[in-house]
């Protein structure tokens, strides 16, 4: 009975119970109220309590709560108090009005320039916009002397504004007037991002006279299907019409486009229905040139498919081995250490980064006999090392690396040398002329290669290829050779190199024209050249090699012609190791208004 008793009393004391009351959240003083103009000339936070906020002009604390500031600015008591206080001279009510409305106009200006040089700061070096919301709180404590660092108020929201409503849009507003009046040329590439949405990115070439450079700036990241996309087509004509529709927009003349380029796809570069073809329609004489890079990326991945496919399966296959494994990379370290050689990890043959296959042929030959000691250890143990040991104790798949790692640096060199951002178009056409011609006399009798017109030279033609014990190979893969006692596999191995160098050239010719005559004529431009004094028999006159941008009257023309043939006798005192854009700069000062102009504007091409 007394068990029942209490268990209802119990019941009765938790029906009657009162809950425990929730702790209250209390709002803490927010320093951007102070850039609102309703609250900053009499709210200021209270500095015994920062949950509290007080009035300058009513000299009392209230809540520091958004609601609550609202109904004590509209009550009566605030009003009149404002009213008297703006109405009075006195400096104990002049004192209400904020810091910042204080402040002499040089040094609110100076706080405004701070701000925006720290968020050019931070777009310029890709920090995080959350970083500034402890970094504009760190300021006054650093600097506790500088009035500049305590007014700048600059967190992760306003930072985000002043770059894209500030410094964004004025950066845009300077290009788009450079563009209106500077010739330039137009890059392209398009891509599928990770939200698989496809975009256009379109970076303008030009040249800045307020500088003396050809410079490079990005104009715009288009995207091609939106909500209110009908047509998904991604083809040339809808391209060329987005392109030209973003220049179009902002009203700058499609006259002023002298140069186009972009990979050598048949989207962009095709002969008939192309975005190419479409500006060659739009814009009489441009120049339009495919990325070499492409190019040289293209002619090597498909040379290398003349070789043996265990060559490209062992790559992958030893880094597949290695890569999930901590247990297998410490003993290989170990085999490292054994072997004297150096602690380096096997690299990825990666399908998509140019040229990373020399990379990783070089790795494996720095490695090859310490991997070979290992999987000789384990070939027993593991199935799947079975491959792997077999490749690297064949002195023949040695050979192939061997050929690879002398041929594919040809490619890596003139490849990193066109990624450069100096001026090179004027040494373009001789480059790739001199690694062709290289490639060539690799398999081609010398006397046939030097007697014929470069471009007339069919790689192809077996009657002019030299005998196969006769080329080439490089000393890493005569040296496995000596080795090797099977004649059968020995001439395999030579043929399969020949096919690649072969299969290389064939890749060239088909994507660089080597008799264009307009990339024949700039590579007559080059610093070297011009001012030989036998310049004049292979470029006598500047007309008509950039027809886009020559000057309509015949009397300019000539005045340029004049001054380019003089040229060898005026201007040697010149400095000769600086970039070509440089000078032809330096070159305009010593010619007349129309002349310079016209120079100016063929820096450009440069681009």
């Amino acid at each position: 009975m007394e068990s029942d008793g209490d268990s209802a009393t119990d019941r009765e004391d938790s029906l009657t119970r009162v809950p425990a009351k929730r702790k209250r959240y209390k709002q803490k003083f927010r320093e951007e109220w102070l850039l609102n103009k309703e609250y900053s000339d009499w709210l200021r936070k209270d500095n015994r309590d920062l949950s509290k906020a007080v009035c300058n002009v009513c000299n009392t604390s209230f809540s520091a709560e958004i609601s609550v500031i609202k109904r004590h600015k509209e009550g009566t008591k605030h009003v009149n108090n404002l009213k008297r206080c703006s109405a009075s001279t006195s400096k104990k009510q002049q004192s209400i009005v904020s810091v910042f409305k204080s402040m002499p106009t040089n040094e609110k200006q100076l706080v405004k320039t701070s701000e925006i040089k720290l968020a050019a700061f931070v777009a310029e070096h890709k920090v995080s916009h959350n970083v500034m919301n402890h970094l504009a709180d760190l300021l006054p404590k650093l600097f506790p002397d500088s009035q500049i660092a305590k007014d700048i108020r600059l967190k992760r929201t306003k930072v985000q504004a002043v770059i894209n409503n500030c410094i964004g849009e004025t950066e845009k507003e300077n290009l788009i007037s450079d563009l209106k009046s500077q010739m330039f040329s137009i890059l392209i590439d398009e891509s599928t991002d990770i939200a698989v949405v496809k975009t256009v990115a379109v970076v303008v070439r030009y040249f800045d006279p307020m500088i003396g450079k050809v410079i490079t700036r990005f104009w715009n990241l288009i995207q091609l299907f939106d909500e209110k996309t009908t047509d998904h087509v991604a083809n040339a004509e809808k391209l060329f019409n987005t392109i030209i529709g973003s220049f179009q927009k902002y009203e700058i003349p499609t006259e002023n486009i002298i140069g186009f380029g972009s990979d050598g796809c048949n989207t962009m570069m095709g002969c008939n229905n192309s975005v190419s073809s479409r500006f060659r329609q739009r814009c009489p004489g441009i120049i339009v040139i495919k990325c070499i890079c492409h190019s040289l990326h293209l002619c090597a991945s498909d040379a290398c498919k003349e070789l043996p496919l265990n060559c490209e399966k062992m790559a992958r296959n030893i880094y597949n081995y290695f890569k999930s494994s901590s247990k297998r990379q410490s003993e290989l370290k170990e085999f490292q250490y054994f072997a004297e050689a150096d602690v380096h990890k096997i690299l990825r043959p990666a399908q998509t980064r140019w040229l990373s296959l020399n990379a990783v042929v070089q790795r494996i030959l720095e490695q090859w006999d310490v991997l070979r000691l290992y999987f000789n250890s384990k070939w027993l143990e593991e199935s799947e090392c079975h491959d792997i040991h077999a490749c690297l104790n064949d002195p023949i798949i040695k050979a192939y690396y061997y050929f690879l790692a002398w041929m594919l640096p040809k490619f890596t060199t003139l490849n990193s040398c066109f990624q450069s951002e100096s001026i090179l178009i004027t040494k373009l056409h001789g480059k790739m002329t001199a690694f062709y011609k290289e490639l060539l006399l690799l398999v081609l009798h010398r006397n046939y290669v030097n007697s014929a017109p470069i471009e007339t030279i069919d790689p192809m033609t077996e009657i002019n290829h030299k005998d196969l014990k006769d080329i080439y190979l490089g000393l890493g893969v005569q040296k496995e050779l000596d080795s090797v006692e099977n004649e059968e596999r020995k001439l395999t191995l030579r043929k399969m190199c020949k096919n690649f160098i072969i299969r290389a050239c064939v890749g060239l010719r088909k994507r660089y024209c080597f008799n264009d005559k307009i990339m024949t004529e700039i590579a007559k431009f080059d610093l070297e050249k011009v001012i030989s004094d036998d310049r004049e028999e292979s470029v006598s006159s500047l007309f008509p090699l950039l027809p886009r941008i020559a000057p309509t009257s015949i009397q300019h023309q000539q005045e340029l012609d004049d001054e380019w043939r003089k040229l060898p006798l005026y201007y040697k005192d010149l400095d000769l190791s600086q970039p070509p854009d440089v000078f032809w700069h330096q070159v305009s000062f010593h010619v007349n208004s129309k002349q310079r102009e016209f120079i100016l504007v063929s820096i450009v091409i440069a681009a």
